[in-house]
């Protein structure tokens, strides 16, 4: 039986400020968490039996980005006005098929509009979080070296496993 590598523990995760697609010699956040976007296709119905909803692979909803993050003056620089880039880094563990544990590197490239601008609570004793949320305009998701997501809505580039999902309506276009 063939077996696939198994990704597993994520090492940690740091987060850095990229204005202009280049990012910021210090990260934002050491230890952060982040939730990637979610594609999601636009849907239609058509009549067959009744209604089937059926996804418009060539169009995509709304797409949103989480960052959790200590408090700091560092993690502030998330924030601004306009549109904002971020480069998020992880090393993950992953044990191949023979056995062997190796550790890869995930990087997500964004760019968007911060739609939210945390305030932390106050609670002695614990550390204080910030969450951000932040409206996607680029996406692009590369892990081990495999680029696995690029999307740019303004572009019209709409990649995902290294399938073009626009390629037929823009050669239409």
């Amino acid at each position: 039986m063939n077996r696939i590598p198994i990704y597993g523990q994520i090492k940690g995760c740091t987060i850095y400020p990229a204005p202009d697609g280049k990012p910021a010699a210090n990260p934002a956040a050491i230890d952060c968490t982040i939730t990637p976007p979610v594609v999601t296709f636009e849907t239609g119905t058509v009549q067959m039996m009744g209604s089937l909803t059926v996804p418009d692979q060539s169009r995509i909803a709304d797409m949103s980005l989480s960052i959790t993050v200590p408090v700091s003056p560092y993690s502030a620089k998330l924030s601004g006005k306009g549109l904002m880039g971020y480069e998020a880094r992880w090393a993950q563990e992953v044990t191949d098929p023979t056995g062997a544990i190796r550790v890869v590197q995930g990087v997500c490239y964004i760019s968007g509009y911060v739609t939210q601008v945390p305030a932390s609570a106050v609670n002695p004793g614990a550390e204080g979080t910030a969450d951000y949320n932040v409206s996607v305009v680029k996406y692009r998701l590369v892990v081990d070296g495999e680029e696995l997501h690029n999307i740019d809505r303004a572009a019209g580039v709409l990649v995902i496993n290294k399938v073009d999902y626009r390629s037929e309506v823009d050669k239409l276009l």
